[in-house]
């Protein structure tokens, strides 16, 4: 199947592709600074109309959205990467006779969490639902892997004996393997997979407070539990301002607004797209 990858250069559609092509798919590219034979060149930020989609889906028989980022910014807005180009997108799709498109959403869209981020993934899972054409939409709580941005920052947390977190790290996520995510796309644009049509939460084996998963990244090393401390008010307050201002940053006051929202959801029709469970965070150290 020619499948159009758009976000391929991330942390998702890296795996995704990797996946796809794996599965006997040909992939095309869809990314900024074009650099191989299959890439196109896609602005995000700017092909937001229809008529430029429709010659990049040409012999197009599934479209996957990988697009992304964390903090809204003038160089990355959400409005435009998660609503306004994928709503171009699907609509192109669906005049050219698209089969599937596969939406990589978030955990949490369609729950009312008042932030740019939700209301921009929902806003495109909603278009893409009117649609004639087979869709699939996930929404993966915190997705981890070796690669991971957010990987790697709570590895490195791991490795202090005392960690301040926001709230103690309080927070309940559901976190998800990337190569159980990148397995459930290969499954999805399968030519045996029946048409779907479904939103699939897409969550790990367990649930677990932020300050847990830290906490077994630093066990499953050998190391002794860490001391987890509250991050005070004040610092807190003055980190998500400055977080708002700096968009380079990790964290802002909505990036705190999510965490504080919690991750979880009801794995099982991931589950039964897997045909086995989804793996744990318990073992993601000694799988490498």
């Amino acid at each position: 199947m020619k499948i159009l990858l758009c976000g391929a250069s991330g942390f998702v559609g890296r795996h995704l592709e990797a996946a796809l092509l794996s599965a006997g798919h040909e992939v095309m590219r869809g990314v900024r600074r074009p650099r191989g034979s299959n890439d196109i060149a896609i602005d995000y930020r700017n092909d937001i109309d229809i008529a430029t989609w429709i010659p990049r889906l040409t012999g197009v028989q599934a479209v996957v959205n990988a697009i992304g980022v964390l903090r809204d910014s003038a160089a990355q807005p959400m409005a435009r990467l998660h609503d306004a180009a994928p709503r171009a997108l699907f609509a192109a799709a669906a005049q050219c006779g698209v089969k599937r498109i596969v939406q990589i959403s978030a955990l949490g869209a369609g729950t009312g969490i008042d932030v740019p981020y939700m209301q921009s993934k929902q806003a495109a899972d909603d278009f893409l639902q009117t649609l004639n054409l087979d869709w699939a939409i996930l929404r993966p709580s915190l997705i981890y892997g070796e690669d991971g941005a957010s990987t790697r920052m709570f590895m490195l947390l791991s490795r202090m004996p005392v960690v301040m977190l926001p709230e103690g790290g309080k927070q309940i996520l559901q976190p998800v393997h990337i190569d159980d995510i990148a397995q459930a796309v290969v499954k999805l644009l399968s030519p045996n997979t029946q048409p779907v049509r479904a939103i699939i939460e897409c969550v790990g084996a367990e649930a677990v407070t932020l300050g847990g998963l830290i906490t077994s990244y630093r066990t499953q090393r050998g190391g002794k539990a860490p001391s987890i401390w509250a991050v005070p008010g004040l610092m807190l307050n003055s980190m998500a301002w400055l977080g708002d201002r700096i968009p380079a940053l990790p964290v802002g006051s909505d990036t705190l607004a999510m965490l504080a929202a919690g991750s979880t959801g009801d794995g099982k029709h991931f589950a039964e797209l897997l045909v086995h469970p989804p793996r744990s965070y318990r073992i993601f150290l000694r799988e490498q």
